[in-house]
């Protein structure tokens, strides 16, 4: 049941294992995904406690004896406090870091861009999202393509989501 499936996953809040986050991740984002609208704010509150400790612990600054997998860890634990946690603080840190980002990409790990960029995306207004929509367009990798399309679906806005939905009808948006 789900009372006890929650009571659960109170206990990981040390972990520190990308394997089982991905795991506690994916059903935070199922459980966002059905729940009733009134209900979010607890869903986020309850994503706030338990992956916040783990956010902070690990910081958004890479440590130069870390491994890859720690470092994509902190990505995805800072994506899920900025979009299923909905927390404001991390909102604003992740507008910060891309910013940064913009001004020199090399100052930004690689791994804690996607959450940048998914973060903005799920906070963003009509400006952000012309960004992305030309960050898409202009990508050179397919990596940053894939990356600046998809975050086109994020954002809150039902204008912008229609948007979104006419692009790919229209064929602006390649459906392949």
């Amino acid at each position: 049941p789900l009372a006890e499936y929650l009571d659960l996953i109170r206990h990981f809040t040390q972990e520190r294992d990308k394997n089982v986050w991905a795991v506690l991740l994916d059903s935070f984002s199922f459980l966002n995904r059905i729940i009733a609208t009134g209900d979010r704010p607890a869903l986020e509150a309850f994503v706030r406690t338990l992956v916040a400790p783990a956010v902070q612990e690990l910081g958004w600054v890479p440590r130069s004896n870390e491994t890859d997998l720690v470092r994509q860890l902190r990505g995805e634990l800072i994506a899920a406090l900025g979009r299923l946690g909905n927390d404001p603080a991390t909102q604003e840190q992740a507008s910060v870091h891309y910013q940064h980002y913009r001004t020199d990409p090399a100052s930004v790990d690689p791994n804690l861009l996607p959450a940048l960029v998914s973060i903005l995306a799920h906070t963003g207004d009509e400006t952000r999202y012309e960004e992305f929509s030309r960050n898409y367009k202009t990508s050179v990798t397919p990596q940053e393509e894939r990356r600046y399309l998809f975050s086109l679906a994020a954002f809150q806005s039902p204008s912008l989501l229609a948007r979104t939905l006419a692009h790919t009808i229209d064929g602006e948006i390649r459906t392949h």
